[in-house]
């Protein structure tokens, strides 16, 4: 009798940013490593990714649409906690202006608490590695499209 296949681990957790950047690069590698590990289920995406790209960028929602077999990773009451936890040891302040998003700090929270490495781009990946330096958090738990 043979044994069931075990269900792959994933590995990493995609957001918008990272997800737009992956499938509008010119870079066929790292689009097709993305889809592959979409697919495959070594990547979640988040879940607001889906309606923000739908909203915000049709063309980019089409593409994600294409994608067979796509897992969703919900951002949980834990992952909010998690994510206030992050702002206040980040320290900053809304009223000053010098705290990132809290979309920022939610989407590192749901990754850390579920042992992931979030992926990001652009703006987000900067302020995402500048929120994990401040809070001391491991290295490499953010990266980039073209880091898997």
């Amino acid at each position: 009798m043979a044994s069931p296949t075990a269900k792959p681990k994933a590995t990493y957790v995609i957001d918008t940013y990272g997800l737009r950047t992956a499938l509008t690069t010119a870079q066929n590698s790292v689009r097709n490593a993305v889809i592959s590990a979409i697919e495959s289920g070594d990547m979640l995406i988040l879940k607001p990714v889906s309606s923000e790209l739908k909203e915000n960028d049709p063309p980019v929602y089409q593409d994600l649409q294409a994608i067979s077999f796509k897992k969703y990773l919900a951002i949980d009451v834990a992952a909010s906690k998690a994510a206030a936890a992050l702002i206040e040891a980040h320290g900053g302040s809304r009223l000053f202006g010098t705290t990132p998003p809290i979309d920022r700090f939610r989407a590192l929270a749901t990754a850390r608490l579920h042992k992931l490495t979030l992926i990001t781009d652009g703006k987000a990946l900067k302020e995402c590695l500048a929120i994990a330096a401040k809070c001391k958090l491991p290295t490499g738990c953010v990266g980039a499209p073209a880091s898997i």
